[in-house]
């Protein structure tokens, strides 16, 4: 196997991103303890957090900060699917409320 590359492990690089996502996690479990939030603010928060996190596991563990963009497109747009869909069923509750 003298033509193959062996990835080089950054151990630096993974102990900062356990770390970030350590913190992430903490930062999601004290959200929900801090008193007088409302839950749509806490919801936001938590979703948000959520996808920091499914953002630095696929940038850093799937690799994606190393491949083309037409690869990381191709991950980048399903994840923005839902948030699309949402918008236009929101706007589409909001235009039918309007008309009643």
């Amino acid at each position: 196997m003298s033509g193959s590359a062996v990835p080089h492990v950054n151990r630096k690089e993974y102990l900062l991103v356990f770390v970030a996502l350590a913190f992430l996690t903490a930062l999601e479990i004290g959200i929900t303890y801090i008193p007088g939030v409302s839950k749509f603010a806490l919801g936001t928060g938590l979703v948000g957090l959520a996808v920091g996190k499914a953002w630095t596991v696929g940038w850093f563990f799937m690799h994606l900060n190393h491949e083309t963009k037409v690869l990381k497109l191709t991950v980048a747009l399903p994840f923005l699917m839902p948030a699309i869909y949402a918008f236009v069923l929101i706007a589409d509750a909001v235009f039918r409320l309007a008309l009643l």
